[in-house]
Order: C-alpha cells, then structure tokens, then sequence
C-alpha cells in the first residue's frame, strides 16, 4: 500500500510543480506582422512583488530577449517575430513561463492593400471596383488568407462599421444635405444671380482662378465646409472662363486641408493640440501654454505654406505644366471643361434645371443660405465650444465629500489638459467652463494638498466642489478654447439642414417655386452625390483596413532604426506622407507618429548637444535648443499627414474636392498629384533637412517659394501657347 502513496504524493507533485508553473499566462493578437513589435499583455504576475524577477522571451526556441525587472512593469512586454507563418512565442518570469502560438504576417504585406486599390484606380479609371479590389486583398490577409472568407468580411465587418461610424454619417448627412441645398438654390436661380455678379467682377481666367483661390483662404476655419462651398459657388464662373474641371478641383483641394491645418482658428487645433500635448506629458517637458506650441510650428509648416503661394502663382501667371496644362488646354482651345470620356463623380449640371427666360435671377437667393451656412459654422462652433456659457477661474477644488462653506457643487462633464479648463454644470443644470491653474487650492479626497494633475484625473460624472471667481479670461482665449471644445461634424449638420431650409423658402416667399418643386430639387441635388458617398464609404473602409493591418506601425518600423539627427524631420516628412497617402487620413496619421517622433527627436537632438554644441561658445540652453526642434518635427508630422489628405486618392476632402467641383476623380488626382509633389519635394530638400540642422524657417520659405516660382516660370506654360508643329 505504501508505494501506491509515494507514487499518488509524487504524480500530485509534478501535477503541482507544472501548474506553479503555467501560472502566467498572455493573449496573442490575430496575427502579427514579421519584424515589427508587438505588445503582448501578460496575466497572472505578482503586483506587489518588489522582488526583481528573471524574464526571458523565446521565439520558436531562439531567445528574442531577456533581463531582469519588477513583475509589475511586465504586464506589456514587446515581442518582434522575424518570420511569416506559425511561431511560437514562449514567455518566462522566473521558473514560470507560458507559451503560444502566434501567427505572424509578411509586414510588406501590409501596405499592399492602398497601393493595389490606387494603381487599379490610376489604370482602369473606375474608383468603386478599385478600392474594393483593395479592401477585399486587405481582409484576405487578415482572415488567414481566405479569399471567400475575406469577402464576406469586408461587407460585414469592416464596410458595416465604416457606415456604422457617427463620424462618418456626419460627414454624409453633411454632404448631402449641402448638395440638396444647392439644388434648390439653382432651382430658384440664386446660383445664376451669382455667376452673374461674380461674372461681371471676373475679367477673365486669371482673376477667376484668383478669386477661387481666395475665397478658399477665407473659410479657413473647417476643410469641409471650404471644400463644397468654394466648388459648388464657383464651379459655373470657371466654366464660363474655359477653366478645366481639373483646374478648379485642384484651387479647391489646396486651399481646404492646408488652410484649416495652420488656420489660427479651426476645427483642427483642438486634436492637433492634443496630440502634441500628451507627447510632451509623457516626456516630462515643462509646459503650460500647448496653443502657444501650436503656433510656434506655424513656421515649420513648409508644406501648407508652400502649397498656398504655389496656388497663388499657377493663378496668377496662369502657367501649367503636366497634365495640368493638357486639361487647360483642352478647356481653352476647345471648350471642354471635361475631357472626352471622363466620368464625373458627381453630376451637378443633372439638378441644374432650365430656367425661365422671365424668372428673375436674383443673387441673393444664393448668397443668404450660403452665408447662414459659413456664418452658422463659425457661430455654432463657438457654441457648441461653450463660448457663451459663463466662465470661471478656481480659486478652490475640494474633492472631499463633506460641504464646504462658500462651495459650489458642480458635475465634471469632461476635463482639457491642455488647455486646463473644465466643462461641468452646475446644480439647475446650467452649463459652465472653469479654469484652474497652478495657484489653485486644491484639496484630493483624502483631503491632502494636490496638484493641476491630480484635476486633470478626476473621472467624468464626478460631483465637485469649487470656490470660483470671475473669469480672467481674454476673449480670444476663449474663442480658441471654444474652437478646441467643438463637435465641427454636429455643427455641420445643423447648418447644412438649416441652409436648405432658408433656400426653399426664399423660393417660396418670392413665389419662385412650389414646395414640391422645392423638394424634388433638393432631392435632386442629394442623388447628385450618390457615387461620391459610395466612394467615401470605400476609402474609410480601406482605411480600417490599413489599422487593422498595421500598415503605419510597419513603415515607422522600417524606417526610424537608424537616424542622424539633422534628418529627422525630412525623414518624418515622408512617412508621414507616404502613411497619409496610403491611408488616406490625415489625423490618423498625425495620432500614429506624433507620439513617436517627438521622443525621437528630444532624444536624438539631446544626444547632438551633449556631443557637439556643449562644447561650443556661447551655446544655447539645453531645453530652449531641444524644444526649437521638437518643433520642426512636429511641424514635419502635420505637414506630412495633410500631403495625404491633400492629394490621396482616397482622402474624403480629395473626393469632396471632386465632388464639388464636378471633376473625374481619376483626373484630379492625375494632374494635382505633380503639383504636391514638387512643393512636398521642396519641402523636404530645402526646408525640412537645413531646419533640421538648426537654419531659419522663415529664410527656407522665402528661398523655397523662389525656386518654386522660378520652376513655374521655366517649366509652365499657357493655355494658349499651342505647341505648332
């Protein structure tokens, strides 16, 4: 019998031992892609272990890495597989360990998706097959190489969510309701009245094409807004002046994204300022003021700035080169806007009616629902910002639960960091905006002193109790703060269906025409945008696509490794737009690298001035040199991010751009794409690596745009300089 015990006691042993030892355990993700790192989160480690413990990471049997390091900062270890296929990946803290098997994708792979969707687009000129072609390619690699698998999933899952997103329907609802708008605007004639006054201002193409470029400067504030009204008001002026469609599409996408992107004001900053907030957060970079950051890139902004003075020339000079100058040709010698088969994403002329000799054509049918939609934005951005809720500074913040004398309680509806203020309401629900500073008294739960921080951590829904003052506040203060708070896509909606409405009843007032009439015209204008919604539909899906690949995480992988420092900037230039352009997202770009290449640049400049300028006379401060070029990367990220939404042919403000302009979407994007090219190449070889050697942006711009001109001027032509042979 006493065998039989030791053999029972020593199998309950090893049973015991192997379960010690499988105690940690982690999730690997659906896949993987080869050489590129992957967080890995671990389960089951000991949190309060202050004991250093052993790791070792082994992929199919080769260690990776190893060290020594508390359990707790172990929760989110990185793993890099070298190889596609079936790895295992085995991880050991101490004796215990765990093991999985993780599939690993070719990270080439990853970027194929976008470049097949747009290399089709570019050859056979049909959009909506070619992106689905990329969409389904994309999904394939994702769901185990499984084409009939793949197709199911691109319907259900990721073109579902792409119309699912609220975002997204905004933007559509938008669009739509902008395009009915304009609809009954051309029933009533107010876009004949228009053409007819800015006709009679207009002298010709050149002061067409300059009163385009600067109308697009002037709704500066949001790129979407600025890329219908500008293309959708002057679209019938440039057709009278002989302006190819192309021309005009191209006027209108370079002065929406790289407006909005360096406009003091605009629905960009707040997400702009927030990114760059976070990094410096996460660097331990003392700063208070992010807005004053923010302008601090404008100079750095070689980009939009060199974009809006090359529009300005081709404008002026009325020079082309490319297949720009065989569209403006073809439009002046031979009077087609649009080339012979072209295939206009969105029809205008189908809800432009024929009007009535006797209907009068009068301007301002037009021009009120057009300047409520501008006016609205500007406005209803300021609101929705809580501009006109009353304004607070704290002068105490308890957080303890017991009343205190002279308190008021308010509800935390959400805190901004950046710019330290607080959205709340108080007890009759009134909404409120409060400041707090580093001179605020603050008192935590346990009541002990706290900091600014310990605010920005209060959770949303809180009941806090503030002793508050009369704001301190400057007006312009609080419009940017407004600006920051702001939902544009909301907004937006309310002003397009607002605009409509006004437009039928000055139709109806006036005795122009019926509400039926009324409301097949706005109908009308609506069915003009059905493709265009088809292929914003597609370019979104095809963008998640891309994240769920880590198409960008691939690229920054590839190429970061190995970095001088004076290159830094013109190397973030280009992935930034070669992600933008693959992807067709600006912002997405901008959330993927500007965490990245601010850290590369602190440290990669901190290395410089310990080795280099340190030692020379009269060597600026550590910090003042170090934040001057964190400042030309940043600018570098965000300037390379909107090449993308500048000229992609998946980028919503591209298509817009199209749309609006009543251009084939193939042919924009083939006589734009020289044109950002050369200034992005600009940007990179004379701006983006002498900044990163430390020269003054404001003498690389003023170089940059001279030898841009003179490239205009030696390689342009007119439209009417026929070639004779």
């Amino acid at each position: 019998m006493l065998p039989y015990c030791r053999l029972i006691l020593s199998i309950f042993f090893v049973f015991s031992c192997l379960s010690l030892q499988a105690a940690i355990d982690f999730s690997p993700p659906a896949f993987a892609l080869s050489n590129v790192k992957t967080d890995m989160e671990l389960s089951g480690l000991d949190m309060n272990d202050e004991t250093p413990a052993m790791y070792k990471i082994e992929i199919n049997g080769i260690v990776a890495s190893s060290g020594v390091a508390l359990q707790k900062d172990l929760q989110k270890i990185s793993v890099q597989c070298p190889d596609s296929g079936i790895n295992k990946v085995k991880i050991q803290i101490n004796e215990n360990f765990s093991e999985k098997k993780v599939r690993v994708i070719n990270g080439w792979l990853s970027i194929l998706p976008p470049i097949i969707a747009i290399i089709i687009a570019l050859l056979t000129r049909e959009v909506i097959s070619s992106l689905f072609i990329g969409i389904w390619f994309g999904a394939t690699l994702i769901f185990d190489y499984n084409p009939l698998l793949g197709f199911l999933r691109a319907l259900d899952k990721f073109l579902l969510s792409a119309m699912a997103d609220s975002a997204h329907a905004a933007i559509i609802i938008f669009s739509c309701s902008l395009g009915g708008m304009v609809g009954i605007i051309n029933k009533t004639g107010g876009m004949q009245g228009i053409v007819n006054i800015i006709s009679r201002m207009v002298r010709g193409p050149r002061s067409a094409q300059f009163a385009t470029w600067m109308m697009g400067i002037l709704i500066f504030f949001d790129d979407y807004t600025n890329t219908l009204i500008v293309g959708n008001s002057m679209r019938p002026v440039t057709d009278t002046n002989k302006i190819s469609r192309e021309k005009l599409s191209y006027l209108v996408d370079s002065t929406a994204a790289p407006v909005a992107g360096i406009a003091v004001l605009s629905t960009w900053i707040g997400y702009e300022i927030g990114l760059i907030r976070q990094a410096y957060v996460d660097l331990g970079i003392a700063e208070t003021n992010f807005y004053g950051v923010f302008l601090q890139t404008i100079p750095y902004r070689f980009y939009c700035l060199l974009t809006l003075f090359f529009v300005f020339v081709v404008c002026v000079s009325r020079r082309d080169f490319g297949p720009m100058l065989t569209a403006e040709r073809r439009a002046t010698n031979e009077g087609k806007v649009l080339a012979d088969g072209a295939n206009p994403i969105s029809s205008p002329e189908a809800c432009t009616p024929v009007l009535p000799e006797e209907m009068p054509k009068r301007w301002y049918n037009a021009a009120i629902p057009i300047a409520i939609v501008l006016c609205g934005t500007f406005i209803g951005l300021l609101a929705d910002g809580g501009m006109f809720s009353p304004h607070y500074d704290a002068v105490a913040v308890f957080q303890t639960g017991q009343s205190q004398e002279g308190m008021q309680t308010i509800k935390i509806s959400s805190i901004s960091g950046d710019t330290r203020v607080i959205n709340g309401f108080t007890s009759d629900n009134g909404h409120c905006k409060i400041r707090f500073s580093e001179s605020t008294t603050i008192k935590n739960s346990d009541g002990q002193p706290g900091t600014a921080a310990d605010i920005e951590s209060i959770a949303e829904g809180s009941q806090i109790q503030f002793q508050l003052a009369p704001t301190t506040m400057e007006t312009g203060e609080r419009i940017r703060i407004a600006f920051s708070g702001a939902d544009s896509t909301r907004v937006l909606i309310w002003v397009s269906i607002i605009g409509s409405i006004v437009a039928l009843l000055l139709g109806l007032i006036q005795g122009l025409i019926k509400f039926e009439e009324g409301a097949k015209a706005w109908v009308d204008g609506v069915r003009t945008l059905s493709m265009a919604v088809c292929i914003m539909i597609l370019a979104w899906t095809i963008n998640s696509i891309c994240t769920e690949l880590g198409t960008a995480r691939f690229v920054v992988a590839m190429v970061t490794d190995v970095m001088p420092y004076w290159m830094l900037p013109s190397a973030i230039f280009v992935i930034a737009c070669f992600i933008s352009f693959s992807t067709g997202t600006s912002w997405g770009t901008m959330a993927i690298l500007l965490p990245i290449s601010i850290p590369l640049a602190y440290h990669l400049n901190m290395q410089h001035y310990k080795d280099v300028i340190a030692a020379t006379p009269n060597a600026p401060e550590m910090m003042v040199y170090l934040k001057s070029m964190i400042l030309v990367s940043i600018g570098a990220v965000l300037e390379g991010s909107i090449f993308g939404d500048h000229c992609s042919p998946i980028s919503d403000t591209t298509i817009m751009s199209s749309m609006a302009s009543g251009s084939d979407h193939i042919d924009h994007v083939k006589t734009q794409a020289p044109y950002a090219v050369i200034v992005a190449i600009a940007s990179i070889f004379f701006c983006y690596i002498p900044a990163g050697m430390g020269f003054s942006p404001y003498l690389l711009i003023v170089f940059s745009a001279l030898i841009l001109s003179t490239v205009l001027m030696i390689h342009g032509k007119t439209a009417e300089a026929q070639n004779k042979i």
